[in-house]
């Protein structure tokens, strides 16, 4: 299966894809225009972003959510992930993004609630990490009930998130990791997927679906990647 990264869900959709919206978090946080203009750049290592999960909030979410789509998550305070959970069905599909590089505040990675949507009635329940997620962490949130993993987010700098290729050894590091020791949990693998190669050598090497994430900035490639 192939997924449409946050935030390129919010805005694409193609056949034979699932597109994941968001990052939500419970208030709105304004100024997403003003972060692309400030800090979206193409480097010579990839995509640099610092918006910092700029988004209008989960209730907006809430009311444009499609129940084939995948709400991404972001707590930013103690009891957010409990409020998300009051607000959302027990049906809906959820990604919990624990690995936002770009807020203005350190947030623990693990706060409180982190495990209760883990549901039989969710389609999808999925937990994106961090490249550099360490294996303790991956092994909690295995233990905590979550058998789906997306490697990963970006790849934290001094100016912002870096995407693109970058992120392969790391990725290739996390499905190595849980292929090993959590045979039975399903990996999301993405970064500098551009080509069905690129998503393809992720496969081979243990993943079971595969990410779309800055390859969105040119959407005529997708149907490449995407078709068989």
């Amino acid at each position: 299966m192939y997924f449409i990264s946050a935030p390129f869900g919010n805005y694409l959709k193609f056949k034979n894809t699932i597109s994941v919206t968001g990052s939500w978090t419970i208030q709105p946080r304004p100024g997403l225009y003003k972060q692309i203009a400030k800090t979206l750049r193409y480097t010579k290592t990839g995509w640099r972003n610092k918006i910092g999960l700029r988004n209008k909030g989960i209730l907006h979410a809430i009311t444009q959510h499609s129940h084939n789509n995948i709400m991404s998550l972001a707590a930013i305070d103690k009891n957010d992930w409990y409020t998300f959970e009051s607000f959302i069905p027990s049906d809906t599909s959820v990604e919990i993004n624990i690995s936002c590089p770009n807020l203005d505040k350190q947030v623990d990675q693990l706060l409180p609630g982190f495990n209760i949507f883990n549901s039989s009635k969710r389609k999808w329940c999925i937990a994106k990490i961090s490249p550099i997620a360490d294996e303790k962490l991956v092994d909690k949130l295995i233990e905590s009930g979550y058998n789906t993993i997306h490697a990963s987010n970006t790849l934290q700098t001094a100016k912002g998130g870096l995407s693109g290729k970058v992120l392969v050894p790391y990725t290739m590091k996390i499905i190595t990791y849980i292929k090993q020791t959590h045979p039975h949990v399903q990996v999301i693998a993405g970064g500098g997927v551009t080509c069905k190669q690129d998503a393809q050598d992720y496969i081979n090497a243990g993943a079971h679906h595969i990410s779309l994430g800055s390859v969105c900035f040119t959407p005529w490639k997708i149907k490449g990647i995407i078709n068989d």
